[in-house]
């Protein structure tokens, strides 16, 4: 337990996008015995949707945005002073500018930038993480060493499970030949998802639609799930496709996903990312390093109940002893209070 009490401000996205994460931080650092003090950025959404949909030109739009985006900074700011914060964490998307950034470090407030999004998805990340004293990522070398070199506190921290959300592993689901797919479409992985849609299949993502024998089971993107309805996909499937990217075996990062589905009690085929390495082994995750393995896996596991339940009972047990959001935010307040 650390020495004392913090006070903290959680500042979400604007658009609402790592409601599960901003969650788990929240109550995570509640039970860790501080105080935290949640920013409604939603009810700031309307406004700035109403200027985005205003009939004028685009270099206008850039202008009330960017005023917008000053108001609810300045918002931001004024709460902070008015309660005493201490700590300021936001994401990505968050209604958070350089310039308020950088009059915090003024009052000694200590900013934090928890970057849930792979850099390279972001070619303004340097804009991105001006200003924060402490940037959180959930991957590691180079953009830790870059940084370090930009003047930055870096800490390395991975996606966690919400332990709440951990439920028995059942030995009998209620969709028990059920194949969840999760992730965005490619021709490869279509080729070979194909050959078991008659098993009964689901998918989520991006771009299935456009494969006509999937038009029937596609469900929207899988920012359209809620809490809940993650929580019972992710429990009663037979099998889930724990896709991170079309490209498989490219990348670093392990998705939120991966810790969630863990925690559901689920059982997951996911594809091989860098930084599992370390941090899950072959006992708890099935992982397939291309398309052609992955269907010889749907093949193996989705009759082999005891073995799914094998897998997702350490698998569980594997996230609520390593990977909650308390061992996240103890992570990081070991950064912040050192």
């Amino acid at each position: 337990m650390f020495s004392s009490m913090k006070k903290f401000l959680i500042v979400p996205p604007l658009d609402g996008s790592s409601a599960c994460v901003v969650t788990g931080c929240e109550e995570a650092l509640k039970r860790l015995g501080h105080t935290v003090v949640l920013f409604d950025s939603s009810a700031w959404f309307s406004m700035c949707s109403a200027l985005q949909r205003l009939p004028i030109g685009v270099q206008q739009q850039d202008v009330f945005s960017g005023r917008a985006i000053d108001l609810i900074a300045q918002s931001i700011l004024a709460v902070v002073e008015c309660q005493d914060i201490e700590y300021v964490l936001a994401f990505p998307q968050s209604p958070l500018n350089s310039s308020i950034r950088k009059e915090m470090q003024k009052q000694d407030i200590t900013t934090v930038l928890w970057m849930t999004e792979e850099y390279g998805t972001f070619p303004f990340w340097r804009k991105l993480v001006e200003g924060y004293d402490v940037v959180a990522t959930i991957q590691h070398e180079p953009f830790i060493s870059e940084l370090s070199v930009l003047g930055h506190t870096p800490v390395y921290l991975p996606f966690a499970a919400n332990g709440v959300c951990c439920t028995p592993v059942s030995t009998h689901t209620a969709a028990e030949d059920l194949i969840v797919v999760l992730g965005d479409a490619s021709d490869e992985l279509a080729n070979v998802l194909t050959k078991h849609i008659d098993r009964g299949m689901v998918l989520w993502g991006d771009g299935w639609d456009a494969y006509e024998q999937f038009v029937p089971y596609y469900q929207g993107s899988l920012g359209r799930l809620t809490r809940s309805e993650r929580k019972a996909l992710y429990r009663d499937a037979a099998v889930i496709v724990n896709l991170h990217s079309p490209d498989i075996g490219s990348g670093d990062a392990v998705n939120l996903e991966t810790f969630a589905i863990a925690a559901c009690g689920g059982f997951q085929l996911v594809d091989k990312r860098m930084l599992m390495e370390g941090m899950f082994s072959y006992e708890e995750l099935v992982i397939f390093e291309s398309a052609e393995e992955l269907s010889e896996q749907l093949t193996e596991f989705v009759d082999d109940r005891n073995s799914r339940l094998e897998y997702a009972r350490n698998a569980q047990k594997l996230v609520l002893a390593k990977h909650t959001y308390d061992h996240r935010m103890k992570t990081l307040l070991s950064e912040l209070t050192s």
